[in-house]
């Protein structure tokens, strides 16, 4: 079956929150065998293995789920977004949440596949991958020469390389914690005392709805120690420094298959949807709450505004 390319929001939030598992008999999906994202007769969305493919009328993807790391994120997680007052402003006041270009970010391993030092056992790994593939292409009635077996998988070593450090100018993400409770950490790093800024609650599965039909992809972001390991081939995006580890870190993703110029993008959002509750900075002055509740106000967002927690105080 032709796949059609097309996804709807519903098909995007069920790619996102399954993975080795086929959706409609629950059965493990086989590693090495690809799964079928599309749609069945009525037009709902299916993710389904050989199992069930029969279900499926119009077949939007193949899905070959071992390649990437399991980035799902449960619809009930908690998310936290640290910023200080004039991001929040921009938010409510254009309706539309910020993803920044990969490159735009302070982390220089942003995208990357992994340390330098390493890009020879890199290099070597993937240069046989390629020897293999040349030389079993289907329908060859014997192998080609070495040299050119050689050739052709240098070059195609270069076009991977070159792709991925273009991949840095095509990639827009938006950035959030996840944790059940605050992070004084966050606070401090991103609302440090003397700035007055806030924090934006909310779930994975409001955060999901709030962006409705954008082609965003949602994920957990995983820690890989690049002393010795590597980030995979199809989801370096997600893929951050083990030092970095504490950030406990959920992105949304935009992918462009062209750069644009562009260093960041506005994604037109539900900001009620979105916002759970607001929790201004224990850090900040009295007053700024009451900021807060006026700027709510002009922009006629009705969402719950609460205190710190960090702000309890402690018996003995």
């Amino acid at each position: 079956m032709q796949s059609t390319g097309r996804f709807t929001p519903a098909l995007r939030r069920m790619m996102n929150d399954s993975y080795d598992r086929c959706r409609t008999c629950g059965a493990d999906l086989p590693r090495g065998i690809a799964a079928f994202a599309g749609y069945a007769s009525d037009g709902s969305p299916l993710y389904v293995g050989e199992c069930c493919g029969s279900s499926i009328q119009e077949l939007a993807t193949h899905v070959y789920w071992w390649w990437e790391a399991d980035k799902r994120v449960a619809p009930d997680a908690v998310l936290w977004r640290y910023m200080d007052l004039a991001r929040f402003v921009a938010l409510v006041d254009q309706q539309a949440l910020h993803f920044a270009r990969a490159d735009q970010f302070d982390d220089r391993f942003e995208a990357a596949s992994g340390a330098k030092g390493l890009k020879p056992r890199w290099d070597a790994h993937y240069l046989d991958f390629f020897r293999h593939a040349i030389r079993t292409v289907p329908g060859l009635t014997e192998p080609p020469p070495d040299e050119e077996v050689e050739r052709e998988a240098a070059r195609l070593l270069q076009e991977f390389s070159q792709s991925a450090a273009l991949d840095r100018e095509r990639l827009f993400v938006s950035c959030w914690h996840a944790n059940a409770g605050e992070s004084e950490a966050l606070w401090r790093l991103y609302c440090p005392p003397p700035i007055a800024g806030l924090a934006i609650q909310t779930t994975a599965e409001r955060l999901t709805r709030a962006v409705g039909d954008a082609p965003v992809k949602i994920g957990k972001v995983q820690y890989v120690d690049f002393a010795s390991g590597f980030a995979g081939i199809h989801d370096r995006i997600f893929v951050k420094r083990k030092s970095l580890s504490h950030e406990t870190e959920v992105r949304l993703v935009i992918q462009e298959f062209h750069s644009t110029g562009e260093i960041g993008k506005t994604i037109p959002v539900d900001v009620e949807s979105l916002m759970a509750t607001v929790v201004p900075s224990p850090f900040a002055p009295p007053w700024f709450t009451r900021v807060l509740e006026a700027t709510l106000r002009r922009y006629g967002v009705s969402t719950n505004l609460r205190d710190s927690g960090i702000l309890a105080e402690p018996f003995f």
